[in-house]
């Protein structure tokens, strides 16, 4: 009879475990993308036909690298994997990723951001969850466990070049106050919003024209509402949030400026600084003066991947993503990246240079603007809110941002107002 028994759970603990490891040639790895630490935990059991045995493994890892977690079992041995965490004990997020590997071909099983002091937590049932530092789970319901706030918009609009051209209201006057962002110079200033005020780097909500967005007491930040109308129907409002600028920029020069961009804020869609999600844009500071449109303009930069060769951001020949013929200030002119390419991580000194206007904008300033896209909202009817109220937990709204409103659609100025709401989770 205890023969029987002990055959029998044998049987079922391979039906039981999410993750098996059957051969000697399957691990499971974790690939790391910071230098933030990070503690992982396992357990196991390897079943074989005579013997049922338990094992554990622990660690950490303190740098972007690949780290075996569990390991592949002896031969004739299945190894079942009860359960595992990682916990980020590090200041900063880790993008993370658990892959099987299978003689050397791997297989992704998840990828997200493991924020400060959050634990990703894998079941023997293979389920995964994470929790915040506080031991909440973090997908959890709306309807309790957090804190809120609602941030009004009231801003007053500038007038386009033209039709389908893009101004950011950040300039003007109204709620959140005009910004006054200084002079960072080529190199530039990262930004951090969580600061009421700050003329340096990282430069404050004052200086950014942005509201105060203060760290969370605990757990993360989350958009989770927003309602945003325009004076003027048929236009969009896209809603982001500046990581970094710089002032100085020659707008007669047409060969390449080279300058040097810090490491940005740990702000792109995982929360990290290599920079997926962050594009780039010329901002017109004080009007420039070309007299024509201008699709020759480029810039060299370093991709999320940590690549520097061959990555090149330009206009293209199409009304809203070139300079137009007379730039107003605040006209926003965003740059098209290279293909395959997800995010800037730096502006580069490549053999090409940093950014190549190509052709004179005759007078006035630019800056260069480092950005990732919150959302876009569409404004059909005019002073007719959009109302968008996003599925939980919502977009993630990391500390220090700086959030501006971009404005496309006619020439005529457009004043913009609303509300956002940002969750405490």
């Amino acid at each position: 009879m205890k023969r029987l028994l002990i055959c029998l759970f044998l049987l079922a603990a391979p039906l039981r475990a999410g993750i098996v490891l059957e051969a000697s040639t399957d691990a499971l790895e974790m690939v790391t993308s910071t230098a933030a630490s990070l503690d992982y935990n396992c357990s196991w059991s390897d079943s074989t036909t005579t013997a049922f045995t338990p094992g554990k493994s622990a660690g950490n890892v303190a740098s972007a690298t690949t780290t075996t977690i569990v390991a592949a079992p002896a031969g004739s041995t299945q190894r079942n994997v009860l359960n595992c965490t990682v916990h980020n004990a590090g200041a900063v997020a880790n993008a993370i990723t658990l892959q099987r590997d299978i003689s050397g071909t791997n297989r992704t099983m998840l990828s997200l951001s493991l924020a400060a002091g959050e634990t990703l937590v894998l079941t023997q049932e293979g389920e995964f969850s994470v929790l915040s530092a506080s031991g909440v789970q973090r997908t959890q319901s709306s309807s309790s466990g957090y804190n809120g706030k609602a941030y009004q918009v009231f801003k007053a609009g500038t007038a386009k070049d033209s039709a389908g051209y893009a101004v950011t209201n950040s300039i003007n006057a109204g709620v959140p106050g005009a910004s006054v962002p200084g002079s960072p110079g080529v190199n530039g200033w990262t930004t951090d919003c969580s600061v009421a005020s700050n003329a340096a780097d990282p430069a404050g909500a004052t200086q950014l024209g942005a509201h105060l967005l203060q760290d969370p007491a605990s757990g993360e930040l989350y958009l989770t509402q927003i309602a945003l109308a325009g004076s003027v129907a048929a236009e969009v409002i896209e809603v982001i949030d500046v990581l970094w600028y710089n002032s100085g920029l020659t707008v007669t020069t047409t060969t390449a400026q080279t300058f040097t961009t810090p490491t940005l804020p740990a702000r792109d869609i995982n929360g990290s600084t290599d920079g997926e999600g962050v594009n780039l844009a010329l901002l017109t500071t004080t009007a420039n003066t070309n007299a024509g449109v201008i699709n020759t303009t480029t810039a060299s930069y370093t991709d999320s991947s940590g690549s520097a060769v061959g990555n090149t951001a330009t206009f293209v020949a199409m009304v809203g993503i070139q300079a137009p013929a007379t730039p107003v200030i605040a006209t926003w002119m965003p740059f098209q990246l290279a293909a395959g390419d997800r995010g800037i991580r730096a502006i580069t000194a490549a053999s090409s240079g940093g950014i190549t206007l190509g052709t004179s904008y005759g007078g006035g300033a630019l800056s260069a603007v480092l950005y990732r896209s919150l959302i876009t909202i569409p404004n059909p009817v005019a002073f007719s809110p959009a109302r968008v109220e996003l599925p939980s937990p919502g977009i993630k709204i990391y500390p220090g941002s700086c959030i501006w409103f971009v404005v496309r659609g006619t020439a005529t100025a457009a004043s913009v107002f609303g509300s956002y709401t940002i969750m405490e989770r």
